[in-house]
């Protein structure tokens, strides 16, 4: 048979392309129970997609999203969350994993987000083992159908270990993670609980502190002045607790104090069941459905202390919700934003009197010592007058800037680059396809197709890096236009009325630092450098 002529291929004539270059984005999914089973593992699945991308000539993996120790039953994952962002943001038009059971176990929720959603965007799915493309075919009964199975399975595995924690709980045995502050978990079984001889005689110390008369915030400093660890960097020195998120500031606080000093664990009890989780999150049982089972250890301090203890934190709830009966504190407005200047702490917001009266202290002092900072105060109408003002002198100017033409502008500068691209896409896209057909025909050699297909692809690569720079652009573009037009409102509300609400406080104000000579260093959001005020 005579021989096809290549002459001149590089030049083929130009046809409109009639099919869509894919830019794919990869989703692997590994979660607790995968890991006991062979050939689910991520490097596993990535391979497993990459040989299919490799193959497809219409096709270019821009990302890969992937989710560890993640559960199938629900989407609220960051891997995920980061691919959804991805396809409404245009980046990407086709999603792949390797079996619709790495994509989701819920049935309900992964039928639409496969049969609804993505055909609603234009997205194209593709299951690789399941040998599902949702362009060539609907998938029938077996895409559903698998859903199905894969949520029954993961509900079937979710209920037989909820039984036997359940199981466990009612026998009295410790299911949890870490073992309270004052215990740890016996050598030769992990749900027993055994005194630690280091931190048991700390714990016996704050009950003493207790019933002598000391609160809780006051043992939570003589503790931080003693130098004694937290729990939490105690569990991460000890190599218990690897996240540095989980840390804190280094110091005892008052609410671990109150934790310890009303948890029954110290007499020899054990109380569990105290949360459930409601789908996917944590959520808090009423005590009357705690499960409690007496005597499974051996106590840290006696019933009897314990119970005069809990007289004495009854005693002062009581003095508390007495000076409370004036009526409940009203919104802190400046929560998260007031700052102790000298020692970078959030300033504490105190009631002064009945008549609703408030004033910013810094509780360090207090809190962690008396060389932990200085007295430092200032009261919240002058806060909020110093603020007024500053938006006086700065606000005006910040509403008449940046005319919505210019962010127009912007947006058509875009949206003509990107249509741009997308026409050089399509054919480029089209050419590479075309020089997959050739070489399936005879009319090119494999090794001639890897040469121009790698020219072909360099020139994809780059006009796609081209369009997600615009994309990213035209997006933050459209951020910064939002921010602006969202605080403009809010600074010429608080300017007219001459009043602040915590709405505009938290779109408007960025820091307050209160400093021990009374003034305020106050750091709008819309002004590069900070204002200092002197507040009387």
């Amino acid at each position: 048979m005579a021989r096809k002529s290549r002459k001149n291929l590089d030049a083929v004539a130009y046809v409109e392309p009639s099919s869509v270059f894919y830019n794919a984005g990869a989703y692997i999914r590994l979660s607790t129970d995968d890991k006991k089973k062979r050939g689910d593992s991520l490097e596993t699945q990535r391979g497993i997609i990459d040989n299919f991308v490799a193959s497809s000539p219409d096709m270019r993996l821009v990302d890969m999203y992937s989710d560890n120790n993640a559960t199938g039953t629900n989407f609220e994952r960051p891997g995920f969350q980061r691919l959804l962002m991805d396809i409404e943001r245009g980046r990407i038009n086709c999603i792949i994993v390797k079996d619709v059971t790495r994509f989701g176990r819920n049935a309900i929720d992964a039928g639409y987000y496969i049969e609804k959603y993505l055909p609603s965007l234009g997205v194209r799915f593709i299951s690789v083992t399941d040998s599902f493309d949702s362009i060539s075919c609907d998938g029938g009964m077996m895409l559903p159908l698998k859903n199905i199975i894969s949520e029954s399975y993961a509900l079937d595995i979710s209920r037989k270990c909820r039984s036997v924690q359940r199981q466990n709980i009612q026998e009295g045995r410790f299911v949890g993670r870490l073992a309270p502050y004052g215990y740890m978990k016996s050598p030769t079984d992990c749900r027993r609980l055994i005194i630690d001889e280091e931190s048991a005689p700390v714990v016996q110390q704050m009950f003493e502190w207790a019933i002598n008369g000391n609160s809780a915030s006051e043992i939570a400093r003589r503790l931080s002045e003693s130098g004694v660890m937290p729990p939490s960097h105690r569990n991460h020195a000890r190599g218990l607790n690897k996240s540095e998120n989980l840390l804190g500031k280094g110091c005892w606080q008052p609410n671990a104090v109150r934790s310890i000093l009303t948890d029954r664990v110290y007499v020899g009890d054990m109380v569990q069941g105290k949360t459930r989780t409601v789908s996917g999150k944590q959520a808090a049982v009423d005590p009357s459905e705690w499960i409690c089972v007496p005597n499974t250890h051996e106590p840290v301090v006696s019933r009897e202390l314990f119970g005069q203890v809990q007289a004495l934190l009854r005693e002062l709830r009581e003095k508390t919700q007495s000076y409370n009966k004036f009526g409940a504190y009203s919104p802190n407005m400046f929560k998260g934003k007031i700052f102790c200047q000298s020692c970078g702490h959030p300033m504490h917001r105190h009631r002064q009197n009945k008549d609703g009266t408030y004033a910013f202290h810094c509780d360090s002092r207090w809190k962690y010592g008396k060389d932990a900072c200085v007295q430092v105060s200032a009261k919240e109408v002058a806060v909020k007058a110093e603020i007024l003002a500053l938006l006086d002198a700065q606000g005006k100017a910040f509403v008449s800037a940046l005319p919505q033409s210019i962010a127009d502008a912007a947006d058509n500068s875009n949206d003509a680059e990107l249509a741009e691209i997308n026409l050089e896409l399509g054919k480029n896209g089209h050419m590479l396809k075309s020089l997959y057909e050739s070489m399936v025909s005879g009319m090119i050699t494999t090794g001639e197709f890897v040469e121009m297909k790698a020219r072909y692809q360099a020139k994809i690569d780059a006009l796609s890096q081209r369009a997600d720079k615009v994309r990213n652009h035209a997006y933050e573009s459209k951020a910064r236009a939002a921010r602006h037009d969202d605080i403009s409102q809010a600074t010429s509300r608080a300017i007219s009325s001459r009043e602040l609400t915590g709405d505009v406080v938290d779109k408007l104000v960025d820091k307050i630092l209160v400093c021990p000579d009374k003034s305020l260093i106050i750091t709008l959001c819309f002004t590069d450098e900070p204002e200092v005020r002197r507040c009387g």
